[in-house]
Order: C-alpha cells, then structure tokens, then sequence
C-alpha cells in the first residue's frame, strides 16, 4: 500500500479518455489508422500543454486523394484531434 492522498482525477483528462473511446470506435478498424491516444500538446514559448487526441495514420493515408481517405474529425467533444505519420510494425 502507498501512502498519501489519491489526487483528484483531471477534468480535462477524463473527458478526453471519454472521446478517445469514441474516436477509437469510430476509426479504430480502419486500416489506415495505426493508433489513436491521448497526448499533451504544448505549444511554443507554453510552459504546459494541452490534453489532444492524436490519430496516427499511415504514410498511405497522406498518399490518398482527399476523398479517398478516412474522414478524421477536427474535434471530439470539444477535445482537438492532430493527425500525426505512424507507420508501425511488429519486431
């Protein structure tokens, strides 16, 4: 057992682990999608971030023609969504 306070659980944070799990239902199947967290995004010359949900895609997503690709959307709940390169593979 460890000692001390539990901290308050982080507004901000939980609302995005809530839009992470729709997003993650939304795209989560679509194979050019390689993963979606949640992240902090600091911007520069800010000392702190802020909570984003990122959409790892693959190089072939970026390939696509506009139309072709999967639709990501801009925000979640109010939780902005970054798209990101993501090509990841099994070692």
């Amino acid at each position: 057992m460890t000692g001390g306070p539990k901290a308050d659980p982080d507004p901000e944070l939980e609302a995005a682990q809530q839009a992470l799990a729709k997003l993650e239902a939304e795209l989560g199947y679509d194979p050019d999608v390689s993963l979606i967290d949640v992240a902090f995004q600091r911007e520069p010359g800010s000392p702190s971030g802020s909570v984003v949900l990122r959409v790892h895609v693959r190089d072939r997503w970026f390939a696509a023609k506009p139309e072709a690709r999967a639709k990501i959307p801009s925000e979640v709940d109010s939780v902005p969504v970054v798209v990101t390169r993501g090509e990841y593979e099994l070692e």
